[in-house]
């Protein structure tokens, strides 16, 4: 029995550190948030019960983007001018603190676009889960809410 729950749990290990979790970019700035209806975009991050992996989604105008987020255990929390929060945070509605985050992870990804775009992004989640929200910005000039 002792052999049988081993594998079992390397089995579900497996399966479970390869969970993936919809992340969708509200379009805050920028031409497609110009664009009546406003799209959502939806992104792929797989992974997301480990501490990085890939992400992937479909920009507005039908470019495919693949990169990867990463994300640090719960740490002091400094938002400066030069982050995304810092910069844009106030446009995708986000007030920024600076202190002691327990329970807070924060995270960046970076994506390429198959036409040359690029997408970087910050984000915040809570230790454990896979929900969060963050603050992303492309090389077409997009500001985007992200929300997971």
């Amino acid at each position: 029995m002792t052999i049988f729950r081993a594998i079992v749990t390397v089995a579900v290990s497996g399966s479970v550190a390869g969970c993936s979790q919809s992340v969708n970019f509200y379009p805050v700035e920028g031409p497609v948030a110009s664009l009546r209806p406003t799209p959502v975009l939806l992104a792929k991050a797989d992974g997301i019960t480990g501490n990085s992996g890939q992400l992937s989604m479909t920009l507005a105008d039908g470019q495919r983007c693949v990169g990867r987020w990463s994300s640090a255990a719960p740490q002091y929390t400094a938002v400066t001018g030069v982050s995304l929060f810092g910069r844009y945070g106030a446009t995708a509605g986000y007030g920024t603190t600076t202190g002691i985050a327990p329970g807070v992870n924060r995270g960046e990804a970076f994506m390429s676009c198959s036409n040359g775009t690029k997408v970087e992004a910050e984000f915040f989640t809570g230790s454990g889960t896979a929900n969060g929200y963050g603050v992303a910005k492309d090389s077409d000039g997009n500001v985007y809410k992200m929300l997971f």
